[in-house]
């Protein structure tokens, strides 16, 4: 049996931690990235399509923005890249020109919901591998 001194054991213990941080991290970052993936899917198939045109040019803009913000943080962002301005008008409604209001289309919630629910739900299955 060998000894070794307690500096020692505390600096492989802190080495066997930042490695299960760095194996956690990559493995966190992978199950957002494809949540965000998934919640964009969602989006294209849920966003309303214009009356007039079908074309769908605003349901079609939905995509994902990927920001490292140093440490072990990083962030996923979905977005409409085509028609920004139109996702809160929609949500939640707005003033009509002509009188009274234009209804909400909420389609943006309950996809938010589910990323975030499931987004706990893989990381749990994950960690208790």
């Amino acid at each position: 049996m060998s000894s070794i001194s307690i500096n020692e054991l505390a600096e492989e213990v802190m080495k066997a931690l930042n490695e299960y941080k760095d194996v956690a991290e990559k493995d966190f970052e992978e199950i957002a990235k494809a949540i965000a993936r998934e919640g964009t899917k969602k989006l294209k198939a849920t966003s309303p399509k214009g009356k007039g045109s079908r074309k769908g040019h605003y349901a079609d803009g939905w995509g994902v923005s990927y920001f490292r913000k140093g440490n072990g943080k990083f962030q996923f962002v979905v977005h409409n890249k085509k028609k920004p301005g139109l996702t809160h008008l929609l949500e939640k409604g707005h003033a009509l020109n002509r009188g009274g209001r234009a209804r909400a289309f909420v389609h943006i919630k309950p996809v938010e919901e589910w990323c975030n629910a499931e987004f706990e739900r893989r990381v749990e299955a994950e960690l208790r591998k």
